[in-house]
């Protein structure tokens, strides 16, 4: 148990723990009332693409230069504008949808807008939680607990939105998150954390952004976590976008059914990353994160057998297990490799393609749906994540030999004698 919970005695992480894990139960809890009102207003499987893709695009555009931002400046700062702004946002979508005032056309800009924000946000609560931590074992299972923080959320977010819906409408789903937001800013304010410094400030923006890209995408492990990372969040995450479609045309139910699924999806998520947690050896990920893509193309593909509740409840925790192994595990090898003055532009590279890359696949997800259904459209995207498998199954032995002196650099192995093979 304490291996689980290490980070949590250091008081600034504390802190952050608490504030951010009721922040994201009000964000879960704003997705699914966004999707189900996008759903309701318009009955498109195409428009729930769009939605998604305005909301996450800007990551693809803005990301790599906010690394630069947060290499330069300090994480808090940049973190208490972001949520500033996200409150902002929620507050204006509890009003006009409290007040019978939304449209499509409001959903699709405030998702923009508030795209563009966590193109900032959440690289920098990537590297702040990390940087808060003293020793290497400290960081990864700060990285492990954030993924737990986010799967408790997407477990109690959907539930409560599943409820909530049904009874009082999506407005005041909106307006619980302006309530989590603040709370956010108050934990923010507290932390206590030592001063900023930049050695490398007088460099401009694109430089530093050339040196960034060199930095991750001229290194073989990196790259293939990355590439691997690419092809789920293009080809397999938009599952999450067809679920309202799933849920209606397949198993004719409502709201309240697809906050149930996300649930199990998330009490999958959860089960492993405390398994993740509880590990003390970072190497070995790179062996789980082929599992994971494996365990995702299954699942996926196994939603063309599924008519019932039944099973598609058991495909939606494998899907949660096999999703939280491939972001968590590709975000701590990459932690583990990168020194402390490249961390915010290489994490800023994992969300341009976690999130980035997710809405150009909620688009043609859509699309696809609309053409050859929505089984067919996850079958795709479960034989995709079956070849991203393949093909870094392939380069293991050449990851494993090269990011050995990558890990002992970033000080993450004291030597190459500590290196597994």
């Amino acid at each position: 148990m304490a291996n689980i919970v290490k980070a949590l005695y250091n008081r600034n992480y504390q802190i952050f723990f608490t504030g951010q894990g009721l922040s994201v139960i009000g964000t879960w809890m704003q997705n699914i009332a966004l999707s189900w009102l996008s759903y309701r207003l318009t009955d498109s499987a195409i428009m729930l693409g769009w939605v998604a893709f305005m909301g996450q695009i800007p990551n693809f555009v803005l990301a790599p230069f906010a690394g630069v931002w947060l290499d330069r400046f300090g994480k808090r700062g940049v973190l208490i504008v972001t949520q500033l702004l996200s409150l902002m946002q929620a507050a204006l979508l509890a009003w006009l949808t409290l007040y019978d005032r939304i449209g499509i056309e409001h959903i699709l800009l405030l998702s923009l807008f508030l795209g563009c924000v966590n193109a900032f946000d959440v690289p920098a609560r990537h590297a702040i939680s990390v940087e808060m931590m003293d020793t290497q074992e400290e960081r990864q299972n700060a990285i492990a607990l954030n993924s737990v923080t986010y799967n408790m959320a997407r477990l109690l977010g959907p539930l409560i939105a599943g409820i909530l819906i049904p009874l009082i409408g999506e407005g005041y789903c909106f307006g619980l998150n302006v309530i989590s937001y603040c709370i956010s800013l108050v934990s923010l304010v507290a932390l206590r954390l030592k001063p900023v410094s930049s050695k490398q400030s007088h460099n401009n923006i694109l430089e530093h952004f050339k040196e960034g890209y060199a930095y991750t995408f001229k290194q073989l492990p990196l790259r293939n976590i990355l590439v691997l990372l690419g092809i789920i969040s293009l080809t397999a995450m938009p599952y999450t976008v067809l679920l309202p479609v799933f849920v209606a045309k397949n198993l004719g139910s409502s709201a309240g059914v697809m906050g149930f699924l996300m649930a199990v999806s998330g009490c999958g998520s959860l089960l492993a990353a405390l398994a993740i947690a509880a590990r003390t050896e970072f190497q070995g990920l790179e062996k789980l994160l082929v599992v994971a893509a494996t365990t995702i193309g299954i699942g996926l593909i196994g939603f063309m057998l599924s008519a019932s509740l039944w099973l598609s409840t058991v495909l939606m925790f494998i899907l949660g297990i096999g999703f939280l192994i491939q972001v968590v595990g590709s975000n701590t090898l990459l932690q583990c490799m990168v020194d402390d003055s490249m961390r915010g532009r290489v994490m800023s590279f994992y969300t341009m393609i976690l999130m980035g890359i997710g809405p150009i696949g909620s688009l043609l997800a859509g699309f696809l749906t609309s053409q050859i259904g929505v089984v067919y459209t996850l079958a795709v995207g479960g034989v995709c994540s079956l070849a991203g498998a393949f093909y870094f199954s392939r380069h293991l032995s050449v990851f494993r030999v090269q990011a050995c002196p990558i890990y002992v650099k970033s000080g993450s192995l004291s030597s190459q004698d500590e290196c597994r093979f």
